[in-house]
This record gives C-alpha cells, structure tokens and sequence, in this order.
C-alpha cells in the first residue's frame, strides 16, 4: 500500500507527501501543532528507483512522494485539522470516491491510528 498525504496550503509537508508500505507494516507519523491535511491509499502503484511511476488509484502525478499534489479519484480519503481554536477535527470523506475501506481510531495516549485495508 502506498499512503499519499496533501498537507494544507501553508502547512509542513510530512514524509515528503507519501511512503511505501510492505503488508502488514505501519508507520508513526507526527505532524506538528496545527497541521491540516488528508491521507489517502493508493493502489496498484510501481515506481522505479527514483521514485517515478504511477497508481492505478490515487495517483499523485506519477510520484511516490507526492510532495504537494493530491490524489486522483477514486482515493478514500482521511482529513485531519489538529490543535485548531475549536480542537481537533477530523474525517474519513469519500468525496474523492471510494477505493479501500479506511478507519480512524483516537488514542488518547498517542494521537490517533489511522487504518487501511
């Protein structure tokens, strides 16, 4: 699986926008005070050892590290909106269509898991 991350305008890129995962792996992930963004699987994806390539869902311009570009539909996304006025917010959207289930479990230990099948 290879997740894909769009961080808000203004905001710090986390993991240069995404990441191969092999199966069963995870990774932890902070993102500082106030960030915004969403994730989002893509799948089907081969990239070269450059990182060049593309997905067959969600792609991000034929990039592994998709460094400021979104993904193309359908991706299921997840949102987040943390430390704002108001608290932290966040979502699992299908705005984008749907291309694998996602889930989102708060933690109050350590932030929140963000899941995807």
């Amino acid at each position: 699986m290879w997740p894909g991350i769009l961080t808000a305008t203004g905001k710090p890129q986390l993991i240069n926008g995404g990441v191969k995962l092999k199966p069963g792996q995870a990774i932890n992930i902070t993102a500082p005070k106030g960030w915004s963004g969403r994730f989002w699987g893509r799948r089907g994806c081969a990239f070269d050892a450059s990182g060049n390539g593309k997905c067959v869902t969600g792609d991000c311009g034929g990039k592994l590290k998709c460094a400021g570009a979104g993904g193309n539909p359908p991706a299921s996304l997840a949102e987040f909106t943390l430390d704002s006025q108001e608290g932290d917010f966040y979502d699992v959207s299908l705005v984008d269509g749907y291309n694998m289930p996602v889930s989102i479990i708060p933690s109050r230990v350590s932030g929140m898991y963000l899941f995807y099948q």
